[in-house]
């Protein structure tokens, strides 16, 4: 069974009788959003097709925390304007975009990636918080936090490890405010009167002292961990994932679970902890450094279908990485190959399930011309669809028009994470090359262009079987002979292409036309 579909199993004997569910997801705009925050929409998502599967209705729902503080400059924010730090303490949907592009700094990073999620053909419902707390949807949760205040603090401690402070108790709020004129929340709250709900602050930056009635000031925002319970009975989730670092024995859904029973008469929506997702050689991804792979960056290389589809194949807790090295090639394979299992039935249950999840067009999705074929010929021709297509038609092939899409991303592949895979057919021959190597190599070279020569048309299959003759020795072993065959192909790039790699040569020889090359291996 699949992950998903577990947890919408569990959802349903949870929930009995219950015909709609709301899964939600939740993230800050603190700067663009990377690849690894997907798999926060990505497991709902799943969770949500599963449960329409199973004859429920089933939302999507995305919060974004944008009435959150700056509480750092991104470094990419900070080379643009060097004062931004002026604007710590706000919260980001009252910040101007630095792009000068959007409404707010939220609304910059919020719309690009809505904008991938919608290429990823993820339907989801957004809801702001900045709108959500500015509205005065909540006041009714924040004034029950307020009477509330001490015991919230009481169950705060319990997985605290330090002692609190003599008073500290006493003088606790569970609320930050933003001051009514610089709209910062250095701000301390000097007194709150339940019975008048009014509540008294100084901000410690403008030095304004205020007193506001909580029903009428929507300048304010409650912690996180009593912020996001307050949110589960407001909205009424079912259904929520977060990082497994959430899911600790004093994690932060630990204790929302808690301040949710005890505090709001809510029940904590189920909870699937999941891990972490790397990207090859760049470490550590995060949104406020501006050190991230965001999703249309993965988009440029990846189609909708496959990244739906390593996420969907992945448990949640299960990490993975994104490569854009050659290993991206292996996943293309994989992943075309699965499909067509999945297709004709000889896959197993598991993987079947992972394309009927991902796949936005089902299993119907017709096949393309394998990614590492055309990253092979796309280069010499300058990535032209055309010339693509008449080289690919050559050694039967076909080129359709849905294959410029993977076209265009190998290009982006190469051009942007591989240049040194653009191969291109020298002007003139490389005497300097030929004059150094052996008079075996030479006698290969040789024969090679009289058997091009010679024909007036070759396939793949044949030019591959002439150069193993050539090359090998029936006297060596297979690893023998592997090791000369890297060495002879070595000799045939550096003389086509003044590199030891190319693309696939067999292909090559095979499908452009000889004249372009031919020149190069006649000495």
């Amino acid at each position: 069974m699949h992950w998903a579909e577990r947890i919408a199993d569990e959802l349903i004997a949870e929930n009995p009788g219950k015909e709609e569910f709301l899964c939600a997801a939740g993230t800050s705009p603190s700067g663009s959003v990377h690849i690894g925050n997907f798999r926060d929409v990505a497991t709902p998502f799943f969770v949500v097709k599963a449960l329409r599967a199973k004859g429920k209705k089933a939302r999507l729902m995305l919060s974004w925390d944008d009435f959150d503080r700056l509480r750092k400059v991104p470094k990419n924010i900070a080379a643009i304007d060097p004062e931004f730090d002026k604007y710590l303490g706000m919260p980001y949907s009252m910040i101007p975009d630095p792009n000068g592009k959007r409404e707010s700094f939220a609304d910059y990073y919020e719309k690009e990636y809505e904008k991938s999620l919608e290429e990823l053909g993820i339907d989801i419902e957004y809801r702001y918080q900045g709108k959500e707390y500015r509205s005065g949807r909540y006041v009714d949760g924040i004034i029950k936090a307020m009477h509330s205040r001490k015991e919230i603090y009481d169950i705060l401690m319990k997985y605290k490890t330090q002692d609190s402070d003599e008073g500290e108790r006493e003088n606790y709020y569970p609320l930050s405010v933003y001051c009514s004129d610089c709209v910062k929340d250095f701000t301390e709250i000097l007194s709150y009167n339940e019975e008048t709900e009014d509540i008294t602050y100084r901000c410690k930056v403008c030095g304004k002292t205020e007193t506001v009635n909580l029903r009428d000031y929507h300048l304010v925002k409650l912690m996180w961990k009593i912020d996001w319970p307050m949110r589960w009975g407001v909205e009424g989730v079912d259904f929520e994932p977060g990082g497994i670092d959430h899911a600790a024995a004093s994690g932060s859904f630990v204790v929302a679970k808690e301040i949710a029973d005890k505090i709001f008469n809510v029940k904590a929506p189920k909870f699937q902890p999941y891990g972490w997702l790397s990207i090859a050689g760049l470490g550590d991804m995060h949104s406020s450094t501006g050190n991230n792979i965001t999703p249309a960056t993965v988009l440029e290389v990846y189609e909708p279908d496959m990244v739906r589809w390593l996420f969907a194949k992945y448990a949640p807790t299960d990490g993975f990485a994104f490569n854009f090295d050659d290993t991206i090639i292996r996943h293309y394979s994989e992943f075309d190959k699965g499909l067509e299992s999945a297709k004709n039935g000889t896959a197993d249950e598991y993987t079947t399930a992972v394309y009927k999840l991902s796949m936005l067009n089902g299993l119907d999705t017709p096949a393309k011309v394998p990614f590492g074929v055309l990253a092979s010929v796309a280069t010499i021709v300058d990535f032209n669809p055309q010339s693509v297509k008449e080289i690919l038609a050559k050694v039967g092939v076909n080129f359709e028009k849905r294959d410029e899409e993977r076209l265009l991303r190998v290009k982006n592949w190469i051009t942007k994470h591989q240049p040194s895979k653009m191969y291109k057919l020298l002007s003139d021959r490389n005497d300097e090359y030929y004059a150094t190597l052996s008079d075996e190599e030479k006698t290969a070279i040789k024969a090679l262009a009289d058997f091009v020569e010679a024909k007036d048309g070759i396939g793949e299959q044949e030019v591959q079987q002439y150069l193993y003759s050539i090359i090998n020795k029936p006297e060596l072993t297979k690893k023998e002979n592997t090791v000369r065959q890297q060495r002879f192909f070595a000799v045939f790039y550096n003389l086509l292409f003044g590199t030891d790699k190319g693309p696939r040569l067999y292909l090559f020889l095979s499908a452009i036309d000889k004249s372009k090359y031919l020149n190069l291996l006649k000495f």
